[in-house]
């Protein structure tokens, strides 16, 4: 099973986004702003990553996983103008942010991601968990058994800062099939459509 964290733990901002009715057409629109968003982000001192995914059932669904060093280095990236009068707001013109759990702190379980680019393609499922619906141990055993299914990249359980108890889990694996073939009915299937990483833009800037 997947060892717990100690020390400051990374940040993972799971960001959920419904285009509104009036832009519900313009995926390749929210796309292209979160281009900027990605721009942004890189440049910021304590970024790891950040994903773009869409719904393949649902393509006016997006949900944006940007990972941080610490919860520090997050609150300086996103508090200040430039990130709230430009970046976000590309987005937010065009979907609605719908979170129900905010920013989140990586709790456990947290493997090793993709280059910049590799994960393209890959899926990844995203499962929100109740407070009270199950502990954190029985979590990363679920978990601990997704890592053993042919396709698994990696996986994450991650605990809720705005509602104490609640969690998300991140599992994601190498190809739809892979996907689909443990998925359950809470579980939302999302694939891989842009990406960007602390090494990834270190080696364009070289």
């Amino acid at each position: 099973m997947p060892e717990k964290q100690h020390g400051p733990a990374p940040v993972t901002v799971v960001a959920r986004f419904q285009l509104t009715d009036r832009h519900k057409q313009d995926t390749a629109a929210f796309e292209e702003a979160f281009d900027g968003y990605r721009e942004y982000m890189t440049t910021q001192h304590g970024f790891l990553r950040t994903s773009l995914l869409r719904s393949p059932d649902h393509p006016d669904r997006h949900v944006i996983v940007t990972e941080w060093r610490d919860n520090s280095a997050y609150k300086a990236a996103v508090m200040v103008p430039d990130f709230l009068l430009l970046t976000a707001a590309g987005l937010m013109e065009l979907a609605d942010l719908v979170n129900d759990h905010g920013p989140v702190l990586a709790a456990a379980g947290a493997e090793p991601g993709a280059g910049a680019g590799d994960g393209v393609g890959q899926y990844c499922v995203v499962t929100s968990h109740e407070p009270g619906e199950a502990t954190e141990e029985e979590l990363l055993a679920r978990l601990d058994a997704a890592s053993r299914r042919e396709g698994f990249v990696s996986g994450s359980v991650i605990a809720s800062d705005r509602r104490e108890g609640g969690r998300v889990s991140l599992v994601r694996l190498r190809d739809a099939e892979a996907a689909k073939a443990g998925a359950g009915p809470d579980d939302e299937l999302y694939e891989v459509i842009a990406e960007a990483s602390m090494e990834g833009a270190a080696s364009r800037a070289a």
